[in-house]
């Protein structure tokens, strides 16, 4: 696999990782979330997650233009890959939004505004279904790339 393809795909991983560590902050049941009990359990950061949220947006857009700039070739098994990366990306970026949002009204939530748990459940499912979403897309993205490494290690 071509270095930058490789890169880009390395990133993009790395962001998958650090977005899983977000959620399960946010969503994770944990005794300082039941028994917030100042000095003992640290309250989550929801700003600082909104705000790596919007990084990551960012720096997912990065590795979309670096798709583009490769220009992948639809018939070539590393372009299928790219393409399908790119997919991929599209919809976590949409992920990432969504937690986004939900992170900014738990802050609002924390702070006295409202956030009803309707509300939070709705957007909680739509969260569910975006991964579902991305989660298939990365299954097929898997599969390539399997294909790609043993091609690679048939040379």
């Amino acid at each position: 696999m071509d270095q930058k393809v490789s890169s880009v795909a390395m990133k993009v991983n790395g962001l998958v990782k650090e977005y899983v560590n977000i959620e399960e902050d946010i969503f994770k049941p944990s005794f300082r979330k039941i028994i917030p009990i100042p000095g003992i359990f640290r309250p989550v950061n929801y700003q600082a997650h909104f705000e790596r949220l919007q990084e990551m947006e960012d720096e997912l857009g990065q590795a979309k233009d670096s798709i583009r700039s490769i220009k992948p070739d639809g018939k070539e098994r590393e372009g299928q890959f790219l393409i399908t990366l790119r997919a991929y990306i599209s919809v976590f970026m949409r992920a990432v939004a969504q937690l986004e949002d939900i992170s900014i009204k738990l802050k609002q939530r924390s702070n006295g505004d409202k956030y009803a748990k309707k509300d939070y459940r709705q957007d909680a499912v739509s969260l569910r279904k975006t991964e579902k979403e991305y989660f298939d897309i990365g299954r097929k993205l898997n599969q390539i790339y399997r294909e790609l490494n043993l091609g690679e290690n048939k040379k």
